[in-house]
């Protein structure tokens, strides 16, 4: 009786050495995993290809290679722009959730949605913040309701604006 107990507590020890020094798929590449996994990347957008089939990649700023998006068609509206994009990812490719705007040519850029006060245009952040335009050019002007990128001060008229969508 008293072996048998022993004999069950060793293997129940050894267990979980075991298992506490296994990491399951630590060594195996993603690509052999074949698994998804929530992943936010950042890079500069780039439409590559022919215009009736375009690709829409993430050009990192390392010597990675760059990530295919796969999301939104508004992906290809951001082209040549540095965003944050979060998503699932599968080997080289991002199922992109959602996006946001860093930089415009390296100059700091800020995404929104705008709207009207009064007169004023304004552009309000993902954090509701409202951010009053300068001198705001007519396609911001005549577009509230449509998300947009600002780049610059936003105390300044923008540097270079779009719309997203």
């Amino acid at each position: 009786m008293r072996l048998a107990r022993a004999l069950r507590v060793a293997l129940a020890l050894a267990g979980a050495a075991l298992a506490a020094c296994h990491r399951a798929g630590a060594r195996m590449p993603e690509a052999e995993r074949g698994s998804t996994r929530i992943d936010s990347i950042e890079g500069v957008v780039r439409v590559v290809g022919l215009d009736a089939l375009p690709m829409v990649t993430l050009a990192m700023d390392d010597a990675t290679p760059s990530v295919a998006l796969d999301g939104p068609a508004s992906l290809r509206r951001v082209d040549g722009l540095r965003i944050a994009a979060v998503g699932e990812r599968a080997g080289v490719r991002l199922t992109v959730r959602r996006f946001v705007v860093l930089a415009a040519n390296g100059v700091h850029a800020t995404d929104g949605v705008l709207a009207k006060d009064g007169d004023a245009t304004v552009l309000v952040t993902g954090d509701g913040v409202r951010h009053r335009l300068v001198n705001a050019p007519p396609l911001l002007r005549d577009n509230p309701g449509h998300r947009a990128w600002v780049s610059g001060p936003l105390d300044r008229e923008p540097v270079a604006f779009g719309i997203i969508e």
